[in-house]
């Protein structure tokens, strides 16, 4: 990202709220370019206008500018390795057994925010439905039919960087699949190197 918005956007995170002249002020730049990179921020959905700040004395009414979600977060987050930390605890505590479990039931709960089956929808309509819930959450699901089923691959794992530690996790988009589709999904086996996508073979029951 161009520094001069880098900038723009760690003043927002402290301040929580700016306006262009203090923008201006602290980055000794006139108001002019301020506004340029805002107005690209908020094209990229960085930066929205808060509020309005009237001056109490005639004139244009000053915007006071702050951060969107979607900034926030590309900010440092420890969320990786908190939870990386949480599953390490639950299985010492727990135990390897247990904790599969309790991810089995994690992704049933995950399953019953789906949306519900479409009477008279194909197989094929259900798992675009899916693919699509799927992406809300993080996975990017690819589809192809074989002459053995389905193929369903995983293009992006939402957990990998903890899967990589606790294997365990990867039960999760297995249980997913398994309730959303009606199907048990079979996994094929990926290279030992590299971070392959995960693969699925799909067998949709007869008609």
């Amino acid at each position: 990202m161009q520094s001069t918005r880098q900038e723009i956007l760690e003043i927002l995170r402290e301040a929580k709220q700016s306006t262009v002249e203090d923008l201006a002020s602290k980055l000794g730049l006139t108001p002019m370019t301020i506004r340029h990179h805002l107005n690209v921020l908020q094209a990229q959905n960085l930066v929205v206008v808060a509020e309005i700040k009237r001056s109490p004395s005639v004139g244009r009414p000053r915007l006071l500018y702050s951060l969107t979600e979607t900034a926030e977060e590309l900010f440092p987050q420890g969320y990786g390795k908190l939870a990386s930390y949480l599953v390490r605890e639950l299985k010492e505590r727990m135990g390897s057994k247990e904790a599969q479990e309790l991810f089995r039931r994690v992704a049933e709960r995950m399953a019953q925010e789906a949306p519900p089956r479409i009477e008279g929808q194909t197989f094929e309509e259900r798992l675009d439905q899916i693919a699509q819930f799927m992406k809300e959450q993080g996975f990017i699901i690819r589809w192809e039919k074989t002459d053995d089923g389905y193929l369903l691959t995983n293009v992006n794992c939402p957990y990998r960087r903890i899967a990589r530690e606790h294997g365990e996790l990867c039960i999760m988009d297995a249980t997913l699949i398994h309730h959303l589709l009606g199907v048990e999904p079979r996994r094929l086996p990926r290279p030992k190197r590299g971070e392959a996508p995960c693969n699925y073979l799909l067998v949709p029951p007869s008609p």
